[in-house]
């Protein structure tokens, strides 16, 4: 079946080009599952597998809950056309759900579920190619878990992908025992299947894959000490990555290698990233995982107890709201729970007010307008250019002019301020904690343009400090180094005023 197929209404056709579809390119499967519904549809079969496909695009993209009922529903007609035909022995529609099921429990680690579908499903099918591949998931999921595969029967399926032409099997079975060879610290073995599933990918210009496997080859950098190359791929990887869910991957891994070399406040600014973007796009399986490491990151090597706290109240909600859908507290998803659950035993408790405005504008304090200006710029900059988007691109997403951009950077770097080096030799002194609260808080603002960035940062800035000289203008410009009328401009817009 050639990729720009346009799904004929048999019910063979259907499945093929929904089982292939999503992995080919997830923007064509976005447009056809998620843009409209299967009421045109007149058989219950094809609305089956329609919804089928829309778990699988939801599931592919990240959105856990949203894959989970879609899938059920899809379950739920597929029986339900079963039992119409009499409760039919062999049933291929079935049989494709309780598939595209089982992959769907076994991604987000409910092994034992997905196997019970491969089984379920191998009951039900037809077909000698989903057969096969199911046969092929059993034999994967049992390599992986040490319970009755081996190397040669991964090997055996590789050739049997190969032989049939079954281009997508073939690469995700190369992956797949190259993840195994990885997990063994065989890295010579690991870096041969990679190179070659990548290069498969590149050839039939499965893209979707080839992202999946640079991230793998990227981690696999990252596990022999290569941690500058992998920094290197994952970069360029958030520059285009089209995928929702692998994004959120990506910042982890980024995380990784930075907080190997002790950069923990780089590290942690990328796991910020990664837990804001999977609340953006309902990514709550990876939501537990990411808190619980980012709140013992700031317990830990920050000493940013309530931000910590913030966290781990971010990463329990998530992990109920799966137990609520039935996914087990176990792992990362139990010890976030925990260390939510404990904080007043171990001395950091939920404050007022958490997460970015917690005490933000605490550096603030005894600077001059300038050095908070200049603080404020050089972290909105450092954080996109830390994102690995294309710096040739950073003016136009800032709504600058590129002069007017290197001419910012350049006074910038004049005034003391190294994009390159490390933050703890700022020009300005700022304490830990309050280091880590404004880059939090700078955080929050890197989806707006630059004026309006600076316009917000101005206004909560200015009225904070105005609350601490008591609403005091005249002290304000003091305490500010700027002169009156500036001070009059710059709390127009604020309550209460006093002279």
């Amino acid at each position: 079946m050639q990729k720009s197929l346009i799904p004929d209404k048999k019910t063979n056709e259907w499945l093929e080009f929904i089982s292939r579809l999503g992995l080919v390119n997830i923007g064509d499967a976005r447009a056809v599952f998620l843009s409209g519904d299967y009421a045109q549809l007149a058989d219950l079969g094809q609305k089956a597998l329609y919804t089928a496909g829309r778990g699988k695009t939801l599931s592919l993209e990240g959105n856990l809950i949203g894959s989970k009922l879609t899938f059920d529903e899809a379950q739920l007609l597929a029986e339900t056309r079963n039992a119409e035909q009499n409760y039919a022995i062999k049933d291929e529609v079935l049989a494709y759900v309780h598939y595209e099921r089982g992959l769907f429990f076994e991604k987000f680690g409910e092994l034992f579920i997905g196997l019970s579908l491969f089984r379920s499903a191998k009951r039900l099918v037809e077909s000698k190619t989903l057969d096969s591949i199911i046969d092929y998931q059993i034999s994967a999921l049992q390599l992986e878990n040490g319970t009755g595969s081996s190397v040669e029967d991964a090997r055996h399926w590789i050739n049997f992908f190969a032989n049939n032409d079954l281009q997508i099997m073939h690469i995700i079975a190369l992956w797949r025992l190259a993840l195994h060879h990885r997990v063994q610290a065989e890295y010579g073995e690991t870096d041969k299947l990679l190179m070659t599933a990548l290069e498969l990918g590149i050839d039939y210009q499965y893209f979707f894959l080839v992202e999946q496997v640079k991230n793998s080859y990227g981690y696999l950098l990252y596990s022999r000490g290569d941690l500058a190359e992998a920094r290197v791929l994952f970069r360029s990887l958030i520059e285009n990555i089209e995928n929702k869910y692998l994004k959120s991957t990506v910042f982890e891994n980024l995380y990784l290698t930075h907080f190997d070399e002790a950069e923990f406040d780089t590290a942690a600014d990328y796991l910020v990233r990664a837990v804001d973007h999977s609340q953006k796009y309902s990514i709550i399986s990876q939501i537990p995982d990411e808190c619980r490491h980012l709140g013992d990151l700031y317990r830990e090597k920050l000493q940013v107890p309530e931000m910590a706290t913030h966290y781990y109240n971010i990463g329990s909600q998530a992990a109920l709201k799966m137990a609520e859908f039935g996914f087990k507290l176990k792992g990362d998803r139990l010890e976030v729970v925990k260390r939510f659950e404990n904080r007043s035993k171990v001395g950091y408790s939920l404050p007022e007010s958490i997460g970015s405005r917690i005490d933000p504008f605490a550096f603030a304090v005894g600077k001059t307008w300038k050095q908070i200006n200049d603080l404020f710029q050089f972290y909105l900059i450092r954080n996109h250019l830390e994102t690995g988007n294309n710096i040739a691109n950073l003016p136009a997403k800032l709504g600058l002019k590129p002069s007017t951009y290197y001419a910012i950077k350049r006074r910038l770097n004049l005034h003391g301020f190294n994009f390159e080096g490390d933050t703890s030799q700022l020009p300005v002194n700022l304490k830990k904690r309050e280091q880590v609260t404004l880059r939090a808080y700078v955080n929050g603002l890197t989806e707006l343009t630059w004026d309006k960035a600076n316009q917000h940062f101005e206004k909560e800035i200015i009225e904070f400090l105005f609350k601490q000289v008591g609403y005091q203008k005249t002290k304000l410009a003091e305490e500010l180094n700027v002169s009156y009328p500036t001070v009059l401009q710059k709390t127009r817009s604020l309550k209460s005023i006093q002279g």
